[in-house]
């Protein structure tokens, strides 16, 4: 995974200070090269919205979901987040495993139980099977995930995944790209980047 290298000095600094002072309100401009870069080809949306390609192996994309744990709830209204699992042939599972979570409506709690057994808990999620716990303490039983896990809608939403990873040429992670257009290129104002910058850009 090719990563800045001052990815996590900034997480450290998100993690210390609130981003949005009165100051940042006049001086947080994003310079285009510096803050963020146009993605080629991509046509972009006329509406607010923050989209983060991640993987749940990557240490990173661990890190930074403290940030979006906090700023999810406080984000303007007219900004839209998605997330999107990355799909990686070592471990398709995973992909897989956040879209049927999505699909039977508990990814609130096994999105957040993936990633901490992953990291945390150092337990190396191998394969579907190693799913199944999570599911169950999520009050899915083995039959509706096995269900739900093979259906023609988780495979529809794998496969969309994968159609945005090459649209949107991602090559690293995380990934945030703002009104299918902009790739965050900074995360020393990540803060402003995926709250007021998807406004200013929306067109």
């Amino acid at each position: 995974m090719k990563l800045k290298t001052l990815f996590g000095a900034a997480l450290a600094l998100l993690a210390l200070t609130q981003v949005a002072c009165a100051e940042a309100n006049t001086a947080s401009e994003a310079k285009e090269g510096k803050d963020y870069s146009i993605i080629s080809g991509a046509k972009g949306v006329n509406k607010p919205e923050v989209m983060e390609f991640f993987s749940y192996t990557c240490p990173h994309c661990y890190n930074v979901e403290g940030f979006l744990h906090k700023w999810e709830p406080t984000k303007p209204e007219e900004v839209e987040f998605k997330q999107v699992p990355v799909f990686l042939p070592q471990v398709p599972h995973l992909t897989y495993g956040y879209y049927t979570a999505e699909v039977l409506g508990v990814l609130d709690k096994v999105h957040p139980a993936i990633f901490n057994q992953w990291h945390a808990q150092k337990k190396i999620i191998k394969s579907k099977e190693d799913l199944i716990p999570i599911f169950q303490a999520a009050g899915i039983s083995q039959e509706e995930f096995e269900k739900a896990y093979s259906s023609f809608a988780v495979e529809s939403k794998v496969q969309h995944a994968k159609k945005l990873a090459r649209e949107f040429k991602v090559m690293s992670f995380p990934m945030f790209v703002v009104n299918q257009k902009y790739k965050i290129e900074s995360y020393e104002k990540l803060d402003y980047m995926l709250s007021k910058f998807p406004m200013e850009k929306a067109q």
